[in-house]
């Protein structure tokens, strides 16, 4: 499948017809008429912190002095009476004042919440799936959709942050991902939202999550809270183990005699045959244990079973043309199938 993700960083945010010209003859004048701009659009644009920076005319390469004299009155009339704090690194909106073009462009950093996610639905996706051979534009592979998958979690989540925060768009990182036929239940799959060029940066979360939860019957959202842009790196980086159900037909009838419960098996899984157009050729070493089976006819049972972070569960079950060893066919001496697949918990204690 191909992705195709718009980089939040090179959004070009908003931008500002100035409504006068730049004086650079009178430097109170000029101060004036950019502090009332300030003042209109701090009734826009949330911001507790900013930056403020310049584009300057060459040919006023002479009064470099005069034009630090500007920002620095400027910064100084945003902190005493906006009530606005100056911050060089960290800081909720940059300005930029282009001299040249008589517009300001202003740039709003990102605000992140973190959450949980559950999905109820099929043929789901996490995230949105662009069609590999038209990039999104639509062609007859796709039926001019420009999506492989039609739907998703983020494109769901998107109907309701976006408008609540005034946003652009928002990019979704979850701790791994489930297969669109996968269902996520227990207390979900943990998630940062990337909210881009928000207007607003505060709303009240608890309110939002019972919005989502109350709209749609695809997913429910939980334990939302705003969280620093290092908590993506660490959901993405966090061991979690998982706990799955499986229904597994087998090619003939089974023995469950050789599962042994609460047994750790560890495992080598070479790249999938159906992930390794877009994942490193590498061998995994993987740990799974049984937790319950139960007997649902002569060739399929259920199997409760929880497994090391990026485990793939599915090849597990058939081995995958031996590219996992061992896998449950070799164990029962059957070929093996996952015919359906649940992500039951993501176990998740130990991150904060």
């Amino acid at each position: 499948m191909g992705k195709r993700r718009q980089n939040s960083s090179f959004f070009s945010n908003y931008k500002f017809e100035y409504e006068k010209d730049f004086d650079l003859k009178n430097k109170e004048k000029l101060i004036h008429n950019l502090f009332s701009f300030f003042e209109k659009i701090t009734k826009e644009i949330d911001f507790s912190s900013f930056e403020i920076g310049f584009s300057w005319p060459k040919k006023y390469d002479i009064l470099i002095e005069f034009k630090y004299l500007v920002r620095d009155r400027l910064i100084e009339l945003l902190n005493s009476k906006l009530e606005k704090k100056h911050d060089f690194t960290k800081h909720d909106a940059y300005f930029l004042i282009d001299l040249n073009k008589s517009s300001i462009f202003v740039y709003l950093m990102p605000v992140y919440v973190y959450g949980k996610y559950c999905k109820f639905s099929r043929g789901l996706a996490q995230t949105e799936y662009f069609c590999r051979f038209c990039k999104g534009n639509g062609c007859k592979k796709c039926d001019n959709t420009g999506l492989i998958i039609q739907n998703s979690v983020e494109q769901l989540l998107s109907k309701k942050f976006v408008p609540k925060f005034v946003s652009k768009q928002i990019v979704l990182h979850g701790a791994g991902r489930e297969d669109a036929d996968v269902l996520m239940l227990g207390n979900g799959r943990p998630f940062v939202l990337e909210i881009v060029c928000p207007k607003k940066r505060i709303i009240q979360l608890e309110e939002l999550e019972s919005e989502i939860n109350s709209s749609f019957k695809e997913i429910s959202v939980n334990s939302l809270k705003f969280v620093s842009k290092d908590f993506v790196a660490k959901i993405k980086s966090f061991p979690f183990k998982k706990i799955y159900y499986a229904v597994v037909n087998c090619s003939k009838k089974i023995d469950l005699n050789n599962i042994d419960l609460n047994k750790k098996i560890f495992i080598e899984q070479l790249t999938p045959t159906r992930v390794e157009k877009r994942r490193a050729l590498l061998k995994r070493k993987k740990e799974i244990i049984f937790l319950n089976f139960e007997q649902i006819n002569d060739n399929e049972f259920g199997l409760k079973l929880k497994t090391s972070h990026g485990t793939y569960v599915k090849e597990f079950i058939s081995g995958d043309n031996n590219k996992t060893v061992p896998s449950l066919g070799s164990i029962l001496g059957l070929n093996c199938v996952c015919k359906q697949l649940d992500v039951l918990e993501i176990c998740d204690q130990k991150l904060k």
